[in-house]
């Protein structure tokens, strides 16, 4: 049974952003997916109107310190204007994170499952992905693991069937990450690659050199 998806990107960094590199995943196999990015925060009312249209809905989002990027919890008040266009319609919602760990996303996986009973509808499930940052630029076979779980996460939802528990867990991870990995994490940080990508954007940026200023100490 295929069944009407469309996707709310709720990355500020809209087409160039980790979450449409996880979307992609997930819409393998489906026809034709529509995606509206939430950071053209003029456009809610339309996207509101466009749901009424569709059975399935995916929210995928960056956390942003333990919460959602602000135009999400805008566009969710506006939803909750309009209870009536998305009441038993089905949903689901894919966190991601640059952490390693999975506990900071718990308080607001809590956040959308209740948000979803206040609204009345059919609750897929809350996926949570660590260590997403860099999916933009890493090479496929560095993501292939957890885009083959999101690929099947998304090819059972188009289907209206239940997803695998397994494939939730492995893309979660560990809660917190065991003292080995903590201690090569540290050596990491030694050698200095934890910094990698930011290190990049300074370079890029010209402003390298004076990663350590503090004007306003």
């Amino acid at each position: 049974m295929n069944m009407s998806l469309l996707i709310f990107n709720g990355s500020p960094r809209g087409e160039k952003s980790n979450s449409d590199i996880i979307i992609s995943w997930f819409v393998e196999g489906f026809e034709t997916p529509s995606t509206m990015y939430l950071k053209k925060v003029k456009q809610h009312e339309s996207f509101i109107e466009k749901a009424r249209s569709f059975d399935q809905l995916l929210f995928v989002f960056p956390l942003y310190v333990d919460g959602m990027p602000a135009q999400v919890k805008v566009f969710f008040e506006k939803m909750g204007e309009n209870k009536e266009i998305f009441k038993d319609k089905k949903v689901s919602f894919i966190i991601h994170s640059g952490f390693s760990e999975a506990i900071h996303s718990k308080n607001l996986e809590k956040y959308l499952m209740r948000f979803v009973e206040i609204m009345e509808m059919k609750n897929y499930g809350v996926f949570i992905i660590p260590g997403s940052e860099g999916f933009r630029i890493m090479p496929p076979r560095m993501t292939a693991k957890k885009a083959r779980k999101v690929a099947n996460i998304g090819r059972l939802y188009q289907m209206d069937k239940p997803f695998h528990k397994e494939d939730q867990a492995a893309l979660e991870g560990p809660l917190v990450q065991n003292k080995t990995k903590v201690a090569w994490f540290k050596v990491m940080k030694k050698l200095g690659l934890t910094n990698f990508y930011w290190n990049q954007q300074l370079k890029k940026n010209n402003a390298f050199e004076k990663r350590f200023d503090a004007p306003y100490r």
